[in-house]
């Protein structure tokens, strides 16, 4: 390995430490929030929520056309033969028009700038927590998987310290709390935040496995060519 590879290696596993350490701060503060804060966030976004909705005409035609446009960029830098192709775009616009007709036909109806607010705002917070326990600690799998495999620990190995120091710090997470004003420790929190980080590390690794795996077969066409 070069020197300058070496020095690349070095940042990578630099940066991506530091942001385990970093997620792991984002996590402590919001578990530091009293009660009353907690639920002033919570009610903050279904605002922001209520925004978007009333809005969501311009905000659904912005989103549809970047996302559109980096599947095209994605799509044809794709080494693959061009049947594939036309399948994933197809494949591609069922999706997204399946998306709109649900959006059109289920959400918007039920759903209100105002109709949001008629729930009770304690069973808004409780519902907004745990989803956010899921997806906090579904990047801290991630963010662990990450490093560790930079940090050139095998993949299974990554796979079981990741899991663990993520059921770890979400013990300790919860035990925090217990000295938070107004928030309690809950066994099911640690479940859910288990359960979110190892569906990031599912993912990472599916990822990195597929990234891998086209890579190799780049080669190996690669190889074919010049021979």
């Amino acid at each position: 390995m070069s020197m300058n590879s070496q020095t690349k290696l070095r940042l990578a596993q630099f940066f991506s430490w530091a942001m385990v350490l970093f997620w792991m701060g984002v996590i402590f503060w919001f578990s530091s929030q009293p009660a009353e804060e907690s639920v002033r966030w919570s009610v903050g976004l279904m605002e922001l929520g209520g925004e978007i909705i009333t809005n969501w005409q311009w905000v659904g035609i912005i989103s549809v056309i970047f996302v559109y446009h980096i599947f095209l960029i994605w799509l044809a830098k794709m080494d693959s033969h061009f049947s594939l192709k036309i399948v994933l775009f197809v494949l591609f616009l069922i999706i997204s028009v399946g998306i709109a007709y649900f959006l059109f036909t289920f959400v918007r109806p039920r759903v209100s700038r105002f109709g949001i607010f008629e729930m009770n705002r304690w069973v808004i917070h409780r519902y907004l927590r745990k989803y956010a326990h899921f997806f906090v600690y579904l990047f801290l799998g991630s963010f662990l998987m990450n490093a560790f495999t930079l940090s050139n620990v095998r993949p299974w190995r990554a796979f079981g310290l990741s899991l663990v120091i993520s059921f770890l710090y979400a013990i300790t997470d919860e035990l925090h709390q217990y000295f938070v004003p107004g928030r309690l420790p809950l066994v099911m929190d640690v479940i859910i935040d288990t359960i979110g980080a190892l569906v990031g590390i599912v993912i990472y690794s599916t990822l990195r496995a597929l990234f891998k795996w086209r890579k190799r077969k780049r080669r190996t066409r690669t190889k074919k060519r010049s021979n």
